[in-house]
């Protein structure tokens, strides 16, 4: 598997929430008080990557993805911006 950064544009009353285990955190906001979502996931390839992120939908409707970047092997997701919390699913040193 190969770990990706990701963002997308979510918005909850028009889009639903969502369930994804993944770490995630929102990272700001747009114009039109939609939130910008960042996300580390696992996947085969990029594709594979967004695939997980319309699945966490109930009802997906089409996603606007900002970025969808390959990492190293062994990237972790977690910063002073972007901290760990419990229930996030992410095995260290590419596991």
């Amino acid at each position: 598997m190969t770990s990706f950064w990701l963002s997308w544009i979510h918005n909850s009353e028009r889009m639903g929430e969502f369930e994804l285990h993944w770490p995630w955190w929102i990272s700001g906001h747009t114009a039109d008080d939609s939130e910008t979502i960042c996300a580390a996931i696992r996947a085969e390839n990029a594709l594979a990557a967004q695939s997980v992120i319309y699945h966490a939908y109930d009802n997906p409707t089409p996603l606007t993805f900002r970025f969808c970047g390959r990492r190293d092997t062994y990237w972790s997701p977690f910063t002073d911006r972007f901290p760990r919390a419990d229930w996030m699913e992410w095995e260290e040193n590419g596991g």
